[in-house]
């Protein structure tokens, strides 16, 4: 008795094999009727080709596995008591890995040939992506000739290998329960690497125990993390960056978490399938920020990282390895590999348990499948980007001619030479690319000033009681600071306060006052007991609000509370004394320190309304005016005030900088340099948050926004880094979309080329005939496709914009 595994359910038949002298073994006569036997000798147990075919569609698509579609066949064959069927479940994964074995070799043409299978040759590779002698033929020394600098760099870039690469932690995998009865029967032919030089490179190579320097990122630092109870803590490898297809023969595992030996194994394994005579490969990493070796003698390895990634990193790395600022790059993100990802994740928990060949044939029977699906659908793809592609160069091309036309030639030969010398020292120097971040410093804060107090204190020798006047001082700018804030709660408190408000004022007042008698009692060892109640006066502060708040509907109740309000007190600042009183106390040299350290808090002021003031803007453009119902509206305008309270505080205390400043008699440069801030100067527009939209080109901004942080307050340089920085990044911009419409065109030309590679490859090949004639129809007809598709959409896509293509991202 036979069993026969069908689609339909387990079968057990009597089976009678051809006994004649030139017969067929009955293994052989099983194959000729379309079932595979589970053994070559004595077969009792068969699955028909169909219900192999079946498991494996399964298991691509519905991630079924073979526990499940045994189980499922077992109820077809009887919903009463399917327990009662034979189990042939361990036939039916043995003979599962033989047949997807078989069907890869029929795939890559193996059948109708013999030669030897090398490793990746069982894995298909994408066919948008530039591999010379399949479907690019890279251009000679006697093409190259004629052509400029920028014209060969365009070559450069244009035939390069884009890869990025990743790791996977979720697919793992326990140790063997019997590795010496496992046997492997895809050892490195497909996306999995050889097992056995993969070892020999991790026993050879030697990595040390490394930190990051940017961020805590965990690719460096749970690299090293040992888990014994598994053999594998994960997969990593490379795909090509613009298409998302695996790199045959790139995939490695992990046993310590993803180390950069691994991944230095995967990139070298990557940089040899159909590469050669590239010299350049762009590599996207989340921890490119590392030193990179250059691991490859012929080819340049420019590294990059994604756009999600690089910002988990230090601000400096966004302009020195992001895709937006790499010339050649295009318009990658650099993250489509997280993509790739999310159907392994599905298979991996049914592959953790099966032995190492198993899952790793597994595995690369998915990867196989992911990259035929991207094949087939590879004309959409690039119709898709090449219609965004025209629709970004447009945009971007005319944003840019907008920021173009206001700048003067002069600057813009500057600009020029400096992206220039940017591009061409990335490599060597990364640094370099910080001309896209704005590069003004700060003015020095107060606290900064009270250092340089403090360091000059203590390098002139003087008297004891002076030391810590710096300290006295600062603090006593802290309370005034105080008080405003304060006066300014009290003031949006109007004149119906509950006891919670009440309350939560009186403890506030309380610690002011406390702290103000601490202040004091410290002061006499600078300005000696001389002081006198007179010399403590009412503060009258004209606070400086947004809110435009009735005099009537503001202030605090009548009630004896109002007796005790520590927040209108004048301190006894040197400020406040007057000169004439400073000098008959003999504290003149307060004076010059708490000039400089009130300046300090004005710098900090104006910082804070600077930031506000542009925080402001960008919720009214993005918030404020999107929302589309009462509540969203309430929401925004809540941000809105919030905002509102902080820039009328930090106004407030800028008003009572200069107050202070001019009782100190500062000179007309310092005055000149903070001037008067009125409440019309605390108006937002769409200049601040965008200062290239339309209609803001002869807006002006408050005396604040172009103040200049370290000379004179005539300077505009707070605007023109903004400029610049805003001229270099549209730039790129507009290059970056130039060189995507370029790479794209490229790409559908090489997609036509390789199609016909292997239609041609398909109809050499001897033997089997109508096999090959069918793969090769299959080919043409993708070709076909591909090339309807591309035409239709370049004519559809000019047509409506209207706008000639660039061919040069230099151009222009």
């Amino acid at each position: 008795m036979t069993t026969i595994v069908d689609k339909s359910g387990v079968h057990t038949h009597m089976v009678k094999y051809c006994t004649c002298p030139r017969a067929p073994s009955a293994d052989i006569q099983l194959f000729q009727m379309g079932l595979f036997p589970a053994s070559f000798l004595e077969p009792k147990t068969a699955f028909s080709f169909d219900v192999l075919d079946d498991f494996l569609l399964n298991n691509l698509e519905c991630r079924t596995s073979a526990m499940n579609y045994y189980s499922k066949l077992r109820r077809m064959t009887t919903r009463v008591f399917p327990h009662l069927v034979l189990d042939r479940y361990r036939e039916l994964m043995r003979v599962t890995r033989q047949w997807q074995k078989l069907k890869l070799l029929k795939w890559n043409g193996f059948g109708h040939e013999d030669k030897e299978v090398m490793p990746g040759d069982l894995a298909p590779f994408c066919p948008a992506c530039p591999q010379p002698g399949i479907n690019v033929t890279l251009p000679t020394g006697d093409d190259a000739e004629g052509l400029n600098g920028s014209d060969l760099e365009m070559l450069r870039w244009l035939y390069s290998r884009s890869l990025v690469m990743d790791g996977n932690s979720k697919v793992e995998h326990l140790h063997a329960a019997n590795p010496s009865d496992e046997v492997s029967l895809m050892d490195g032919r497909g996306f999995m690497v050889g097992d056995r030089i993969y070892k020999e490179h991790l026993s050879l190579a030697k990595e040390a125990v490394q930190r990051s320097e940017c961020n805590n990122h965990c690719a460096v630092n749970q690299a090293n993390a040992t888990r014994h109870r598994l053999e594998a803590t994960g997969i990593g490898g490379c795909a090509c960056a613009r298409h998302g297809c695996f790199v045959p023969h790139a995939m490695v595992d992990f046993q310590k978490g993803e180390r950069q030996t691994n991944m230095d194994y995967a990139l070298c394994e990557a940089l040899k399938v159909n590469a050669e005579g590239l010299c350049c490969a762009l590599t996207f990493y989340d921890v490119n920020c590392h030193p990179i070796l250059q691991i490859h003698q012929e080819l340049e390895i420019i590294p990059g990282i994604g756009l999600w990634h690089v910002h988990g990193h230090q601000d400096s790395c966004y302009v020195r390895y992001a895709s937006n600022f790499i010339e050649g790059a295009g318009r990658i993100n650099g993250e489509i590999m997280e993509t790739l990802w999310a159907p392994l994740n599905i298979i991996s928990p049914l592959a953790r348990g099966m032995g190492t060949p198993h899952r790793k044939e597994c595995l690369d029977y998915q990867m196989n499948d992911c990259n035929f699906m991207k094949m087939i659908r590879m004309s959409k793809s690039l119709c898709r980007k090449y219609r965004q592609a025209v629709k970004g160069i447009a945009e971007s091309t005319q944003a840019f001619q907008k920021l173009h036309e206001t700048a003067d030639p002069r600057q813009v030969q500057d600009l020029e030479a400096q992206e220039r010398l940017a591009q061409a020292r990335r490599l060597c120097d990364p640094t370099a690319m910080d001309i896209y971040e704005v590069q003004l410093q700060k003015a020095p804060t107060r606290k900064q000033q009270e250092l340089q107090l403090l360091a000059s204190q203590g390098q002139r020798p003087g008297l004891a009681h002076w030391r810590g006047a710096a300290t006295w001082l600062a603090e006593g700018l802290t309370i005034e600071e105080a008080q405003i804030t304060l006066q300014m709660d009290v003031r949006k408190l109007g004149r119906h306060w509950t006891d919670t408000q009440r309350l939560d004022i009186c403890c506030q007042r309380d610690t002011l006052q406390r702290n103000i008698d601490q202040w004091v009692d410290a002061g006499r060892t600078f300005l000696g007991d001389g002081l006198g109640d007179d010399d403590i006066q009412p503060m009258e502060l004209q606070l400086l609000t947004l809110q435009d708040d009735s005099q009537d509907e503001t202030g605090e109740p009548e009630n004896d509370y109002r007796v005790f309000e520590p927040e209108k007190v004048v301190i006894p600042l040197p400020s406040n004394l007057g000169l004439e009183r400073c000098a008959a106390l003999g504290v003149t040299d307060l004076v010059d320190q708490e000039l400089t350290l009130w300046q300090g808090q004005a710098n900090d002021a104006l910082h804070n309304i600077r930031v506000h003031l542009a925080d402001k803007a960008v919720i009214f453009q993005r918030t404020v005016r999107t929302a589309k119902s009462q509540a969203a509206s309430t929401r925004a305008w809540a941000q809105v005030h919030s905002v509102d309270r902080v820039v009328s505080i930090n106004a407030s205390i800028y008003s009572k900088c200069r107050s202070q400043l001019c009782k100190l008699a500062a000179d007309d440069a310092v005055l000149e340099r903070y001037q008067q801030l009125l409440k019309e100067h605390l108006k937002v527009s769409t200049v601040v948050a965008d200062p290239n939209s339309r209609s803001q080109r002869n807006n002006m901004l408050a005396w604040f926004w172009s103040m200049d942080v370290q000379g004179d307050s005539n300077s505009s340089d707070w605007l023109n880094e903004f400029y610049r920085v805003h001229w270099l990044r549209a730039k790129a911009l507009r290059d970056r979309w130039a060189e995507e419409m370029l790479l794209v065109k490229h790409e559908m030309d090489w997609t036509c080329d390789f199609f016909l590679h292997k239609a041609e490859e398909w109809i050499r090949l001897e033997g089997h005939l109508g096999y090959a004639a069918r793969q090769c129809k299959i080919y043409q007809c993708l070709y076909v496709e591909a090339s309807h598709a591309f035409n239709r959409t370049k004519a559809l896509s000019q047509a409506e914009w209207h706008i000639p293509v660039l061919e040069n991202a230099n151009t222009g």
